[in-house]
C-alpha cells in the first residue's frame, strides 16, 4: 500500500510467465507506513500446535478506503 504499487499482481503475472512493468527504485516512492499485525492462537500445554477457542471481543480499527486494510479469519 506504500508503494502504490499492487506487489501481489506482479507476483500473479511472473508467476504466470508475463513480464513486470520497466520501472527504477526511483520511480517506486514509498508513501507513509505499514504495520503487519498476526494474532494466532497456539496451545502450550499441546506443543504450541493450534489452538481453537471462544472469541468473547473482537475490536477491529475502522476501516479508511486506501490506508487502513484489514484480513480476517472470523467475524
Amino acid at each position: 500500500m506504500i508503494t502504490r504499487q499492487d506487489l501481489v499482481e506482479w507476483q500473479l503475472k511472473i508467476a504466470s510467465g508475463q513480464k513486470l512493468p520497466i520501472l527504477n527504485q526511483n520511480d517506486i516512492p514509498l508513501i507513509g507506513h505499514a504495520l503487519e499485525a498476526r494474532v494466532y492462537a497456539e496451545d502450550p500445554d499441546n506443543g504450541f500446535l493450534p489452538g481453537s477457542g471462544l472469541i468473547k471481543i473482537l475490536r477491529e480499527p475502522e476501516r479508511v478506503e486506501g490506508a487502513v486494510r484489514i484480513d480476517t479469519g472470523v467475524r
